[in-house]
């Protein structure tokens, strides 16, 4: 690199580039070893046998890599230009450059896009995480401790056989007394000490030392001039069962700030992985089909021979925007997203007061609430974890039956609906609540409550109400005086059948995901003193409390 880094990068040639013919080349700039999460392991040499060079980089401070690491850092930008321009240099290499890559990997080809080397030709990027206060780690401003301990172990660690600490399951955290420890104890500052070392430590130090949206963070974002910087053709990928909204995101900024450059979105039925490596005609309690399954090696190489080779004509459909409704099982292109044809439909939080759990009387409802508030009670000290759905992962994680049942949670049900409704995008909750202490957390779950009696999750959001006025500030609540909450929730792409029935959860904690809030309105990482908090919703003509639904005809 620039200042004298070098970095663990491994280059495979087609057999024209090793015969003295140059070949276009796609480049993976990664943290993951191969020994434990490598993109080799996923078929990324399937593009060698189609006549591309292969570089596969570990990003600063990971695996063989010289340099410190840190996350989403600036001289991911330096680097990245850095890489594609030594790419471009050698005799192997035809001068065309393409990036590829998920997750971290989707981040490191837009920090290198903002950058603009000039030999980068084209990107495709799959569910990268772009707002940090959104997402992980601090997702609605409530952090996620159970990543950020074991998202960096994972980095640290040389094979899958030492990540102990349930990284993708609850089952695995909730079954290890150590691990739940970990995740129970304070203060949060020391809950890596013994686990984490060297980079990996400061990691989790550092982020806990900015909990609020400050300079920090922006250097670690992309904004307006960075979105318009990233003017090059580029596939775009997410998923319906993905939590990230960093691909939205991503869409939506590049279709603001570059709209003339030529880019597709697709969003198939997929989770955070599957977004690379594909999907299979069934997930959870999800019937799909085998229309659902494509290729997707086979898509980006589509893609990049485009592109990269100025052959083909790239995706199979012409459409900027094709996306996959579950529940109809049915593709569907669009040439914009949010889709022209999107209607907003309002539903009203209502009940008698009693609306605790799936047995109370609350209510989504189309018009005005007139009703008494509803309230619950969120213990940090003991939350509350749904214990046969953890079991049953990651099936169970979309069986919402034993948090609904809680009488912690509340629940406001639409009644059967009297003909199919199509949900896609983000829903938003709008919420006027108050609480008893100076901080607490909102978390809701939209659901699907099938004829069969499974209540099936749609969408989930969050938010730590110290951030109800924006994450750049902390503003704790006067006790019992109502707030206004706005929560954005995760996509949908879902069309629920007449009979059916939506349900809206509300609760106060999403343990071990979620790390509890103390309620003391202080600074999380030093919090010791674990308080009760008791929570109000308002819902009546001058509070109303609403749901915003993204519908199509």
């Amino acid at each position: 690199m620039r200042d004298g880094v070098r970095l663990d990068t491994h280059c495979w040639l087609p057999v024209q580039a090793v015969q003295g013919k140059p070949a276009p080349a796609i480049l993976l700039r990664t943290p993951y070893r191969e020994s434990t999460m490598g993109f080799k392991r996923l078929g990324v040499l399937r593009y060698v046998e189609a006549g591309y060079a292969v570089v596969i980089q570990l990003v600063r401070g990971t695996g063989d890599s010289e340099g410190r690491f840190a996350f989403a850092a600036p001289h991911e930008r330096s680097d990245g230009f850095d890489t594609v321009e030594w790419i471009a240099q050698q005799s192997w290499c035809s001068g065309a450059v393409g990036m590829d890559g998920s997750s971290y990997a989707a981040m490191t080809q837009l920090a290198a896009a903002v950058a603009r080397p000039p030999h980068l030709r084209c990107i495709a990027p799959a569910v990268p995480v772009l707002d940090h206060f959104r997402e992980v780690p601090y997702f609605g401003g409530v952090f996620s401790r159970q990543h950020t301990l074991n998202w960096p172990r994972l980095l640290q660690i040389d094979d899958l056989s030492n990540l102990t600490g349930g990284f993708s399951g609850a089952k695995t955290m909730l079954g290890n007394e150590q691990v739940l420890d970990r995740l129970l104890s304070r203060p949060l500052c020391d809950a890596a000490d013994g686990m984490l070392e060297g980079d990996f430590l400061a990691h989790y130090r550092e982020v806990l030392e900015h909990p609020r949206l400050d300079d920090w963070w922006r250097e670690r974002t992309i904004g307006p001039d960075e979105f318009a910087a990233i003017d090059i053709p580029a596939l775009v990928v997410n998923g319906n069962f993905d939590l990230a909204i960093g691909t939205l995101m991503l869409w939506r900024g590049l279709e603001q700030h570059a709209p003339a450059a030529e880019r597709q979105l697709l969003i198939g039925p997929w989770d955070h992985g599957q977004c690379y490596a594909g999907g299979a005609a069934s997930h959870g309690p999800y019937t799909l089909g085998d229309a659902s399954v494509l290729d997707l090696g086979g898509l980006r190489l589509a893609f990049f021979d485009r592109h990269l080779k100025g052959s083909g004509d790239g995706l199979p459909w012409r459409e900027r925007v094709r996306l996959f409704v579950t529940g109809r099982n049915s593709w569907q292109g669009l040439d914009a997203f949010p889709p022209r044809e999107l209607r907003t439909q309002t539903w009203y939080l209502d009940s008698g007061g009693q609306a605790n759990s799936s047995s109370g009387d609350g209510r989504l409802q189309r018009g005005l609430p007139s009703g008494p508030p509803d309230r619950f009670i969120d213990d940090p000290a003991v939350p509350f974890v749904p214990a046969l759905a953890s079991a049953r992962e990651p099936a169970g994680h979309f069986d919402l039956r034993e948090r609904e049942q809680h009488h912690g949670t509340l629940v406001y049900d639409s009644g059967p609906l009297a003909e199919p409704m199509t949900v896609v995008g983000e829903p938003l909750a709008e919420l006027l609540v108050a609480a008893d202490v100076p901080d607490a957390d909102l978390v809701l779950w939209l659901a699907e409550h099938r004829a069969d009696g499974q209540t099936i999750k749609l969408a989930f959001g969050q938010l730590r109400l110290r951030y109800r006025d924006g994450f750049e500030q902390e503003r704790a609540l006067v006790p019992d005086e109502p707030v206004l909450a706005r929560v954005p929730m995760t996509y949908i792409g879902h069309e629920l059948p007449a009979g059916s029935r939506l349900r809206l959860l509300v609760s106060g904690s999403n343990f071990p995901w979620a790390d509890p809030n103390p309620h003391d309105g202080g600074p999380v990482a030093q919090a010791t003193v674990m308080r009760v908090a008791r929570q109000t919703m308002l819902h009546d003509a001058a509070h109303p409390s609403r749901l915003l639904l993204p519908t199509l005809p």
